[in-house]
């Protein structure tokens, strides 16, 4: 049986990956990597560009390697992660062109690591339901908002200090919070007078 493909907005993709979104954009933008079709999400209610996880693989792989490839090579190394089934991408190694083999395993193993885990944690914890707080992501089956779950952690408390409050969360379901938050911010307005500053 295949399994479900994990998808993630170019957002996400590069908190993932740890990289700017100009760098997952541009790689959209070079014609590399492929786009899904916009489509809706379970934790949306807009319709978003979706990007396969070999898309976080691959840009990070670029990030953290200190050489600079061709189109040419960078079109062969995105054929690599699409062909490369996910379970053999840290042990596998790519032929770029005969003679030079690349192992990018090496440099994405904690990427590798941090999709699968938020791939798992995204799907079993955050949801946005119409009915609750009008369709804003929370933490299923509470009424905690990932923006408030970031929101305290970005002005100084721990994770435990939320827990002590809602104690039949797990950890899972805040770090899973805050990093959908970090990856989807709340569009809109600033708050406060930001024109005084």
């Amino acid at each position: 049986m295949a399994s479900v493909p994990k998808l993630f907005t170019t957002a996400e993709a590069a908190v993932l990956a740890e990289t700017p979104p100009a760098a997952v954009e541009k790689a959209v933008e070079e014609g590399i990597i492929e786009i899904r079709k916009a489509q809706l999400t379970k934790v949306s209610s807009r319709k978003r560009r979706l990007l396969p996880s070999e898309s976080v693989y691959y840009v990070a792989f670029l990030r953290k390697c200190e050489l600079h490839f061709s189109k040419e090579h960078k079109r062969r190394l995105w054929t690599w992660f699409k062909k490369t089934q996910p379970d053999h991408l840290l042990t596998a190694t790519c032929e770029l062109s005969p003679g030079v083999h690349i192992k990018p395993g090496e440099l994405i193993d904690a990427v590798y690591k941090r999709v699968n885990w938020y791939s798992r944690a995204r799907d079993r914890w955050i949801e946005a339901n119409p009915d609750i707080k009008g369709g804003t992501p929370v933490i299923r089956g509470t009424r905690m908002s990932v923006y408030s779950v970031a929101g305290r952690l970005n002005h100084g408390e721990s994770i435990d200090q939320i827990l002590e409050d809602n104690p039949d969360i797990p950890p899972e379901a805040i770090e899973a919070a805050q990093t959908f938050a970090d990856a989807n911010p709340l569009v809109g307005r600033p708050g406060g007078r930001p024109w005084r500053e």
